[in-house]
């Protein structure tokens, strides 16, 4: 029993490895890592149950998560 051909396995195309990335960086060049956020930070936060609710309701009504709208406000503001 011969082993099985998978290189024109058309789902290919949809997967990059390492050798296929494509950088927007110069060869020999490397991104300043400053620049290049990779992590996320938990951020406790205190609020009056009132504004809670109204900032919740507000998040819905576009279709944001929590999470989402503050980081979204937070945004637009700093």
């Amino acid at each position: 029993m011969s082993k099985k051909d998978f290189s024109k396995n058309p789902a290919l195309q949809f997967v990059s490895g390492i050798n296929t990335l494509k950088t927007d960086v110069s060869e020999g060049f490397k991104p300043n890592p400053a620049f290049i956020e990779c992590k996320t930070k938990r951020v406790q936060l205190l609020m009056q149950p009132s504004l809670y609710e109204r900032a919740k309701k507000q998040a819905e009504a576009e279709g944001l998560s929590f999470n989402s709208y503050i980081h979204k406000i937070l945004e637009e503001n700093l």
